[in-house]
């Protein structure tokens, strides 16, 4: 979720800030999909050489064709459904990305450990739904806490999903937990801390009611 809404000011700006630090690039998902042709344990039994940096246009286009030709001959390579939902949310396409990514994470591999895959999936079906996080999404975001109590994406994206419905004290115990592993006085950390004071003060104000 890269956009912020009216209700969320802050906070949404943040998620855009986090996501450069913490989320999985596409470049950093092609280079699992290196040249190899050994398995390695998870249902990948060859992977095709696509270790590219993808500019989109043409080039996204034609990465997306190789990879669902090598998909339907390897169906249970988890990551490479992983990258080709990546690569589709890049191109807005985010139906398409959300069932790569259910796809992927219905696989028995690592790709269905990896917490930040399934805020990536979350995200994917936010964005389907006008970028709110309520219902699935919000489900989702709950399976990556659980493989990770502290994932920085999963707190911000809990955060702004308690946020979104207007329980700000619900909101606060994310975005908390959120601020002690960012760098004090850097931009996120920053960004961060002005949505923690706005929720505080919205809180506040339900309490008076």
């Amino acid at each position: 979720m890269l956009e912020f809404s009216k209700k969320a000011g802050t906070a949404r700006l943040f998620v855009a800030l986090l996501a450069l630090v913490f989320a999985t690039s596409l470049l950093a998902l092609v280079l699992h999909l290196k040249a190899e042709t050994h398995g390695d344990g998870d249902g990948n039994e060859a992977r095709p050489s696509i270790a590219v940096t993808v500019k989109g246009g043409a080039e996204a286009d034609a990465l997306a064709r190789r990879l669902h030709a090598h998909l339907a001959q390897q169906p249970r390579d988890a990551r490479g459904w992983a990258i080709l939902a990546r690569l589709h949310f890049e191109q807005d396409r985010f139906a398409d990305a959300a069932q790569a990514y259910e796809k992927a994470l219905a696989l028995p591999s690592k790709v269905a450990n990896d917490p930040a895959v399934w805020c990536e999936y979350a995200d994917a079906l936010g964005m389907t739904q006008g970028g709110k996080l309520a219902g699935k999404p919000r489900e989702i975001i709950d399976r990556a806490l659980v493989l990770k109590p502290n994932h920085p994406k999963a707190l911000e994206m809990a955060g702004s999903s308690e946020y979104e419905r207007g329980d700000y004290a619900a909101a606060l115990n994310y975005w908390r937990q959120l601020l002690t592993a960012l760098e004090p006085g850097s931009q996120p950390y920053q960004e961060l801390a002005a949505a923690i004071v706005r929720a505080e003060r919205l809180a506040m104000m339900q309490v008076r009611r």
